[in-house]
């Protein structure tokens, strides 16, 4: 199921597999880029959590966080440093997010305090 698409990522929910995935569209890079294509970003629905908590925080932190799942990880950080990718990727990244929660896959829950 497509969660989010943009000019160049997109996110979809691989119900059967419980992952969700983070690509890019073929075409949507030029000649010099073009090893990014491959990249393929495999995040279990129950670890998607690690991933919206770093989304707004420094690239080399949501880097690390999808290092961890990534197919091709020598491309993570490619795809991170460039500005371009990494602010799609954050605006997609929410929006796969508001559409699992729309659709019941994600839940929100109030944060635990510490020393409760």
């Amino acid at each position: 199921m497509l969660l989010a698409r943009g000019v160049i990522w997109r996110a979809q929910w691989i119900k059967n597999t419980g992952m969700i995935g983070l690509d890019i569209a073929k075409g949507a890079l030029t000649e010099s880029s073009s090893e990014l294509r491959e990249l393929k970003i495999e995040v279990p629905l129950g670890k998607w959590g690690l991933v919206v908590k770093n989304v707004q925080s420094d690239r080399k932190l949501l880097g690390g966080v999808l290092l961890e799942f990534a197919k091709h990880k020598e491309r993570v950080s490619a795809a991170v440093g460039k500005d371009r990718l990494y602010l799609e990727l954050q605006r997609v990244i929410v929006d796969a997010t508001l559409a699992l929660l729309e659709a019941g896959a994600l839940t929100l829950t109030k944060p635990k305090r510490e020393g409760s």
